[in-house]
Order: structure tokens, then sequence, then C-alpha cells
């Protein structure tokens, strides 16, 4: 968190004014949810057609709409300024570097590899960061709100999400296994080809090109190979994925509609639910993928830092 605070302590109010407008635009969300649930309620029980929650409803989603937009640009320009700010200092500090230290260091690449992680920074800043602090805060309080709203029907909701959660993480590591044997025969492939070019005329003195034809070959098969089996599992894991994604809705169409049937719930509360769990179950099945990228986005941050520190990593 330290490292973070760092990256925006020069735009705490542009951050301050974005993660108001993202906490806005949840709360937006669910309140034009509940007035669409009360419409539903009141046509459905033949009463004064709802004018004023009509009304109501526009105005909210008007306004999560503006919060969205506010989300999404103040994101954007949190990007822009915070890698601003990392370049500027980076420049302030090779500058007061003595001479000899920057003549006997490899700036050139210090620069370039800089200039990567702070691209990659600006990208998870500006397309990510606020979108999975929205996420999050959307998920404490859609729970929250479905648990007020009916407790036994989101508990028996969250059954198969815990599940399919568990089901996901560990597919992905499985996939994540079979790609990183993939790129193994893929680097075997580029030594091969980098040996080439570089011995072409001791290759050609020792005709030694049927040799390193052969073992080429041989690793171009086992990289096919590799790749053929990870697609191949990719493909099963993810197919039976999808389909179990479509359990919890089944599952809560099936439940919630016998308890609108027996009177136990209003047909309102079950649209709440069938429109909102997405932001339930969303953040829990994808959630190991969010911290894969937020645990990134921290190393690039430890990166610079360090090396903005004189150290090496």
């Amino acid at each position: 968190m330290k490292q973070i605070g760092r990256l925006f302590q020069y735009r705490k109010m542009l951050v301050a004014v974005t993660l108001l407008c993202t906490a806005g635009a949840v709360f937006a969300t669910l309140l034009w949810n509940r007035e669409l649930a009360l419409i539903i309620d009141t046509v459905q029980q033949e009463k004064v057609f709802p004018v004023e929650n009509i009304w109501k409803s526009i105005i909210y989603l008007l306004l999560g709409a503006v919060m969205q937009g506010g989300m999404s640009f103040g994101g954007a320009c949190a990007g822009e300024y915070a890698t601003h700010d990392m370049r500027m200092q980076y420049a302030e500090i090779m500058l007061k570097c003595p001479y000899e230290k920057v003549a006997s260091e490899n700036v050139g690449e210090y620069i370039s590899g800089l200039q990567n992680e702070m691209e990659d920074i600006n990208r998870y800043v500006s397309e990510q960061l606020f979108n999975m602090i929205s996420m999050v805060i959307s998920f404490v309080f859609t729970l929250i709100y479905l648990m007020y709203q009916n407790r036994q029907l989101t508990l028996l909701y969250l059954l198969p999400v815990v599940f399919l959660t568990v089901y996901t993480t560990v597919s992905s590591k499985v996939i994540y296994g079979y790609t990183v044997a993939e790129q193994k025969e893929m680097e075997k492939i580029n030594a091969v080809l980098g040996t080439i070019l570089q011995l072409v005329p001791v290759i050609r003195v020792y005709e030694a090109e049927k040799l390193l034809r052969d073992q080429y070959t041989g690793h171009i098969g086992a990289w096919q190979e590799a790749s053929v089996k990870q697609e191949r599992v990719k493909a099963r894991l993810m197919s039976l994925s999808g389909v179990l994604s479509c359990v919890p809705l089944a599952l809560l169409l099936g439940i919630g509609g016998s308890m609108v049937l027996r009177g136990e719930l209003s047909m309102g509360t079950l649209y709440i639910f069938v429109n909102l769990s997405g932001n339930v179950s969303g953040v829990m099945i994808n959630c190991s993928a969010h911290m894969a990228g937020f645990r990134r986005f921290c190393g690039n941050l430890n990166r610079v830092w360090t090396v903005m520190a004189g150290k090496e990593v």
C-alpha cells in the first residue's frame, strides 16, 4: 500500500474524486435496480402505474452513467499523471547523479526497462485499478443488499459459486503449467536458431548442418506436441467452466421462481437477484486473475522504486 500511496502522492485529490465516482456508480446501480423492482411489483399487483418510480430509476441510471464516466476519465488521468510524475522523479535522480556513476552503468538499459514497466503501470491504473476497486465495492454492498433481501436464497446461490471459484482457480493453474511447458520448448527452438545464426562459419567447417537440422526438427515436434496438448486441455477445462457457470443462475431461477409461485418472494426481488448476482459471482470466479494482475502491478512499482533508490533488483 505504501508503494501505491507513493505513486499517487501528488494526485491525492484526483484519486479521491475518482474513488468517489467509483462508489457513486455502484450505489446508483443498486438504487435504480431497487426502483425497477418496485415498478415490477407494482405492475404485478395491478396498482396505479408507478410514474414516480420510473422517473427515479431514470435519474439513478443517468447518475450511474455520469459516475461511471467520471471513474473512467479520472482513472485515465490518474494513470497518465502518475507515470509522468515517476518519469520526472527518475529524470531528476539521473541528473543529480555524478558523471562517473552514470558513465559506469548501462543507463540506456535502465531507461528502456523502466519505460516498459512504467507503461505497464500506466495501462493498469488507467484500465484496471479503479475497475477492480469498483468490483470490490460492488461485491461487498451487493452481497449485503442481497442478504438483506433474502438470506436463504443468497446462501443457496453462493454454494455453486464457491465450487465454481475453486474449479476456476485449479483449472487456471493446470493451464498455466501446460503453457510453461510449451514456452520451454519454444525457448529450446530459439536457442538452436541462435546457435545457427552465430556459428554459421563453424557449422560449415565441421559439416554440422544435419546434426543441427535434426535437433531443430526434434524441438519443433516437441513444441507442436506441447502446444496441441495445451490447447486440448484448455478447451476441455474452459468448456466445462462455461457449462458450470450457468449452474448458479439456473439454480437461482429454479429456487427463486418456486419461491415466487409459493408467495415467499416477490417478482421484483427475484429480478434484483437475477440482475445483480453477477456482481457477486463474477468477482469470486475471476478473483485469481485480478490478483495476478495486481501482483504484477505491485512488482512493477517495486522495480521502479528500487532502481530509483540506486539498488539492483
